[in-house]
């Protein structure tokens, strides 16, 4: 009689070997992730402006990272995108291409701090929170994302696809950062965008798109004020029909991947002096468009309300413009990536390794560069960083023990996806 295992003990002894192996990978990664250094990168990218109003915007920032990836040894290089405007780009190559490449993206930029703020700058840590402008939004998911990379080169791991980390200029802008990586690469299969989150993974969010109507009227006199046709009231009975037709019909929308439809009124402006009848009054909107509509709808139904308003004011005329300050070339779509993808299963099973429970997979409030990068690229983006509180408000933070569990989930994601040997 021959000895040896039965072929299903063969089997479970080789599932068991290989579960040994990967824990043994991901904790010697781990163990090059320390809570002091992610906190200390953290904190050189806040006390680093690189705001719209900064003279430099995110070159300084820019080449602090890129300097401190190359110290450790990673390919990393800045790669120009505008004057004084670079993307970090740094590559952990593959050794046989087996595997699924995988981008980690984060923006460089941050929002201006608020008048007279003279700690923004000034990083502080407190109760387990990292104050400071862009803390949040999102400095600490960057610096997370960093540390993950430089963690993979010093553990010396090999994978067989590559590990991209992408560090963009232009996202609280037009995002010219990620529109310069989908047009010229670094190519992957899937990437993840390290928002803020609170350590729920969200694969879709709702598209943004900024419009101004612009209402013409007739100037006159203040004192023979019928003669003209004030702009001003005319915005005034737009917006009123907004709020008495269009809102109602956004509020009964739903949608099966993201919250529903928005339309904020964010700015009006109008008139030159009291003495005289405004001839031009600009309304500027906020408008949140969910995968079930579409852009021309978008369009659409502002272009009725326009016929509405006439209907009651045969004088009443308007234009509708896109604002283009917060795009560049792309249309800043909705994000739709399956809760069934293989990313979104990678990143659940990486936090659940390095919390002990299952992560929430919901949806993202806002807009990020996910969208340009699952739509445009055709890369499948997932949002996924830290928690806090305060973005884009005086008093920003980010939880510093999110941030070690965040670059240990990049790292264990990576190893997953690019499939470490």
């Amino acid at each position: 009689m021959h000895g040896g295992h039965k072929p299903g003990e063969t089997a479970a002894r080789m599932r068991w070997e290989m579960a040994r192996k990967t824990k043994n990978v991901a904790e010697k990664v781990n163990k090059q992730i320390k809570k002091s250094e992610v906190e200390s990168l953290v904190k050189r990218l806040v006390s680093t402006p690189s705001h719209c109003e900064t003279p430099t915007r995110e070159k300084e920032v820019a080449e602090l990272l890129n300097e401190f990836l190359v110290d450790e040894g990673v390919r990393s290089r800045l790669r120009k995108v505008e004057k004084n405007r670079s993307n970090v780009v740094a590559v952990i190559k593959g050794t046989t291409g087996r595997g699924r490449s995988l981008m980690l993206n984060g923006h460089t930029d941050t929002v201006p701090p608020h008048a007279k703020d003279v700690r923004a700058f000034k990083p502080r840590i407190s109760s387990g929170k990292l104050y400071g402008r862009g803390a949040l939004d999102m400095k600490g998911g960057l610096g997370a994302m960093a540390i993950a990379t430089v963690a993979m080169e010093r553990a010396r791991v090999p994978l067989q696809a590559d590990l991209v980390f992408a560090a963009v200029v232009g996202e609280e802008g037009k995002s010219e950062g990620t529109e310069d990586i989908v047009l010229k690469g670094p190519k992957t299969d899937f990437a993840i965008v390290g928002e803020p989150t609170g350590l729920e993974i969200q694969p879709s969010h709702r598209g943004l798109e900024w419009l101004e109507v612009h209402v013409r009227g007739k100037a006159a006199h203040g004192g023979q004020a019928d003669k003209g046709v004030n702009a001003i009231s005319m915005a005034a009975r737009f917006i009123n029909k907004v709020e008495d037709e269009l809102l109602p019909k956004l509020a009964s929308r739903s949608s099966r991947h993201t919250l529903p439809p928005t339309l904020n009124l964010g700015v009006v402006t109008g008139g030159q002096q009291p003495s005289s009848v405004a001839d031009e009054c600009i309304v500027r909107i906020d408008r949140r468009w969910i995968p079930e509509e579409s852009l021309e709808q978008v369009f659409q139904e502002i272009y009725d309300v326009f016929d509405s308003v006439r209907d009651d004011h045969p004088e009443f005329r308007a234009e509708l413009r896109r604002d283009m300050a917060n795009m560049k070339t792309m249309t800043h779509v909705p994000n739709v990536v399956r809760k069934s993808s293989r990313l979104v299963r990678t990143l659940d099973e990486a936090v659940k390794a390095n919390t002990g429970r299952k992560a929430k997979i919901t949806t993202f409030w806002g807009w990020t560069d996910a969208a340009l990068l699952t739509h445009f690229a055709k890369t499948p983006a997932v949002v996924f960083g830290p928690g806090g509180a305060g973005a884009h408000a005086r008093n920003e933070y980010v939880k510093t023990n999110d941030l070690i569990t965040c670059a240990k989930v990049y790292a264990s994601a990576a190893m997953a996806t690019c499939r470490a040997e």
